[in-house]
C-alpha cells in the first residue's frame, strides 16, 4: 500500500467501549494493544501506549505523528484521548492528527466489502439515538454527522442500496444486518498514515459532540 502521509504513527482510541493503541510503521502494524471495556480507559491508555512503543523499539522522537479520535463517543473518553494526544504531541514536537470515530471505523472496512455502494456508519450513543454519517465508497463524507433516533434511522438512510457499518453495540432496526466493527487503533493509524499529510486536525483538534453532556447543575443551597 502506498503511504503518501506519515511513515511512523502512534495512534490510540478510547472514545467508546474499548481502549486501544497501535504503531503503524512503513505500511504495517508494528505493535497493537486492544481491550474491550465499558470503563477504566484512564488507567489502561498510557500502559497500552508504553507497551506498543516498547514492543516496536521506538521512542516518541522517532514518530512522524500522533493520531487519536475526536468523536462522537464517550465524553470522558474523548477528553482523555485528546488530552493524551495533545500532551504527547507537544512533548515530542510532532503533529496531532485528529480523526472522527466514523472515519476510524470506516478505515477498517476493506475495499472488497464496500461493494461500490455508499456506506452508512453508525455508532452507539449509549443514550438512545444513533450517531451516523454517510460516506462515498472512496471514504469521502456525504453530509454532516447526525444524531438519529432509532425509529427514524430507516428514513435517514438514502433510498439507494448502502453498506451499513456499525460499532458492536449500536441499536439498529431489526430488518437491517450491519457489518459489525470495533474501533481499533490500527485502523486509526492506517487512516492517519494515508491522509495525515493533508493536515487533518493538528493541535487545535476539539471533541465532536452530537448531544449535550449528561450532567446537571447542583441546586443552589438556601441562604441561612
Amino acid at each position: 500500500m502506498s503511504e503518501p502521509g506519515f511513515r511512523r504513527v502512534l495512534a490510540f482510541d478510547c472514545s467508546g467501549a474499548s481502549c486501544s493503541a497501535a504503531l503503524w510503521v512503513d505500511g504495517n502494524c508494528a505493535a497493537e494493544r486492544f481491550a474491550a471495556m465499558a470503563r477504566g480507559q484512564a488507567e489502561a491508555l498510557m500502559p497500552q501506549i508504553r507497551a506498543v512503543m516498547t514492543e516496536a523499539g521506538l521512542d516518541f522522537a522517532d514518530l512522524d505523528a500522533i493520531a487519536t479520535t475526536v468523536g462522537p463517543g464517550s465524553f470522558t473518553g474523548l477528553r482523555l484521548g485528546l488530552a493524551a494526544g495533545r500532551g504527547l504531541a507537544l512533548a515530542a514536537g510532532r503533529p496531532l492528527v485528529a480523526l472522527t470515530s466514523f472515519e476510524a471505523l470506516l478505515a477498517g472496512l476493506p475495499t472488497a466489502r464496500r461493494g461500490g455502494c455508499r456506506i452508512a456508519v453508525a455508532i452507539d450513543s449509549r443514550r438512545g439515538p444513533v450517531f451516523a454519517q454517510l460516506f462515498e465508497p472512496d471514504g469521502a463524507a456525504v453530509g454532516a454527522p447526525a444524531s438519529v433516533e432509532a425509529a427514524g434511522f430507516e428514513a435517514w438512510l438514502p433510498p439507494e442500496p448502502v453498506v451499513l457499518l456499525a460499532d458492536a453495540s449500536a441499536d439498529l432496526p431489526p430488518n437491517r444486518t450491519p457489518i459489525r466493527a470495533a474501533i481499533r487503533a490500527v485502523d486509526i493509524a492506517r487512516f492517519a498514515s494515508c491522509l495525515g499529510a493533508a493536515g487533518i486536525g493538528r493541535l487545535d483538534a476539539v471533541p465532536l459532540y452530537l448531544r449535550a453532556p449528561d450532567v446537571t447543575l447542583p441546586k443552589p443551597r438556601p441562604v441561612l
